[in-house]
């Protein structure tokens, strides 16, 4: 194929491919569909007195981390609210969820203790979270 003919040089290293132009100079890096990272996924439950624009600045607290912290992909959402999710049988949904796609668990943990992303638990998330609620779980992707 024609983008094949363009392609005059690949590096492999673990799961990540370096094509190379006909100058040697980088011109596209990928992750093997084989490369595993690490998603960590927290859901929080907010106070009753929390506002709208409180949850607006944690979502663009979070989505700030982005740069600094190694994230490669995150999501923020909020709850519908949902009579079924109000009163589902093994209890309410939280309010607030946040996912975020690392490469390794080494790029994970260096986000956990990040200062940045500690700034943003305790001036933005723990002032409205209710007590008991968060839930988080990291897994293998």
């Amino acid at each position: 194929s024609s983008w094949l003919k363009q392609i005059f040089s690949l590096s492999f290293r673990g799961d990540l491919f370096l094509f190379k132009d006909e100058r040697h100079q980088p011109t596209a890096l990928m992750m093997s569909r084989a490369a595993k990272g690490l998603r960590h996924v927290v859901m929080i439950g907010v106070k009753e007195t929390t506002s709208n624009e409180q949850i607006l600045a944690v979502k663009e607290g979070l989505a700030a981390l982005k740069d600094t912290c190694g994230i490669l992909e995150f999501e923020f959402g909020t709850d519908l609210k949902l009579p079924s999710g109000q009163s589902h049988p093994a209890g309410k949904n939280r309010t607030c969820t946040w996912y975020a796609d690392f490469p390794s668990v080494e790029a994970y943990e260096a986000y956990a203790a990040h200062p940045e992303h500690v700034k943003v638990i305790n001036d933005l998330i723990k002032p409205i979270m209710e007590p008991g609620s968060r839930a988080a779980i990291q897994y293998e992707r």
